[in-house]
């Protein structure tokens, strides 16, 4: 997980990154993501907690994308399933990315994006302001 605060331009200032982004990828429980390179995340995290680096950051974006995958139980209705081990790597993700870009604001994908669906599936403000990561809950 480099280059959180890549530089760019001759000036040497971070992007100006206005959003980090949280979705869920839309997978059934078993799928496995192919071809992570083609997925328009900056970071997707695994149902075992696993952060992989999808996309690189650009110079002109504005927001960091970052994406839980699942989100679909087995009939194809959205939900939220996230795992213990994703909630904890989206947590820490999260609170590396705001100390490299403290002026973004973090939303969940529906609060920029249209769809038809709670995505994340879960409220991320609430959430962040009532989750107790495991190294302060044991």
């Amino acid at each position: 997980m480099k280059n959180w605060k890549k530089k760019g331009g001759k000036k040497g200032r971070k992007f100006a990154i206005q959003y980090i982004v949280v979705h869920q990828t839309g997978t059934k429980p078993g799928v496995v993501l192919r071809e992570l390179d083609k997925l328009p995340y900056h970071y997707v995290i695994t149902k075992s907690g696993k952060l992989v680096n999808v996309q690189p950051m650009k110079p002109n974006g504005s927001t960091i994308e970052v994406a839980l995958s699942g989100g679909m139980d087995s009939y194809g209705n959205h939900m939220d399933g996230r795992t213990e081990a994703q909630k904890e790597t989206l947590f820490n993700t999260l609170v590396m990315l705001t100390e490299a870009y403290p002026d973004a604001q973090i939303i969940g994908a529906d609060e920029l994006y249209v769809y038809g669906f709670p995505n994340p599936g879960f409220n991320i403000k609430v959430w962040l302001a009532n989750y107790i990561p495991a190294f302060l809950a044991a």
